[in-house]
This record gives structure tokens, sequence and C-alpha cells, in this order.
């Protein structure tokens, strides 16, 4: 199993980050989505996006502002048992620090080929979380 992080700091306050990820089943910050579907509340709940890709919410912690999640199915690269934790960390004043990391088997492509693909799809992510803030 590789493990794969990407880790940017967003002039934004923790708090605020953290209020966006957070929120689950709203993520108006991925680019490209046409639809979510949102089953449950709170960990255990799935968010399906475009009717396809279904990830599944296992924790939820606001005190260390982390959150993890799977996708169990529909996942649309190529790796299974995919694993994902975000967490955002306070990075200065007006600051923070966004650290994404993914525990995945490649399935038909070499390990740094999976970090090269989960790489760019996290940092044009974070880049969405930037642009739905104001955020540089």
């Amino acid at each position: 199993m590789g493990e794969y992080t990407v880790e940017e700091e967003i002039a934004v306050d923790a708090d605020r980050v953290w209020e966006l990820i957070a929120d689950f089943g709203n993520v108006p910050w991925i680019q490209g989505l046409e639809k979510v579907e949102v089953e449950g509340d709170g960990p255990g709940m799935v968010r399906i996006m475009n009717g396809q890709i279904r990830e599944r919410l296992e924790t939820l912690d606001p005190a260390s502002r982390t959150l993890t999640y799977t996708i169990p199915e529909g996942l649309p690269f190529p790796l299974n048992d995919y694993h994902s934790t975000m967490r955002v960390e306070p990075a200065g004043p007006g600051r923070c620090k966004l650290r994404w990391t993914c525990r995945a088997n490649p399935d038909g492509i070499d390990d740094e080929q999976a970090g090269q693909l989960i790489g760019g799809m996290y940092g044009s992510m974070i880049g969405g979380i930037r642009d739905q803030l104001g955020a540089s």
C-alpha cells in the first residue's frame, strides 16, 4: 500500500477552511462536479458524486480539524483500498496548512504514477478550496 501526501498553505484562517471541508455533503469546491447526492448524516454518511463515485465519511474530529473518508466504489482512477485523511492546522495569522494524505494500492500503475495522479487531483481540489474562500 502506498501513501501519498499533498500539503499546501492557504491564506485563510484554519477555522474557515475546516468549516468548508467538514460539511462533507456540500462540496462546491470540487471543480467539474455536476451532481452530489447524500445518504445519511455524520460519520457513516455517503456522498455520491456524479452518480458514480461513492465517498464514505469515516471520522470527523472538529477538535483536531481532521476528517477521514474512504472510496469503497466508483474510484475514478486505478487505485484500490482508498483511505484519505484531511487535516487543517493553523500556520500563522490568517493562514492555515491543509495536509491531505491518501493510502491506497496502485492497480496497473506504479507507485510514482499513483503519486503524480493523486498529487494532481488534490492540488486541483485545494485550488477549488482557495477559490471558494477567496484565498491565495
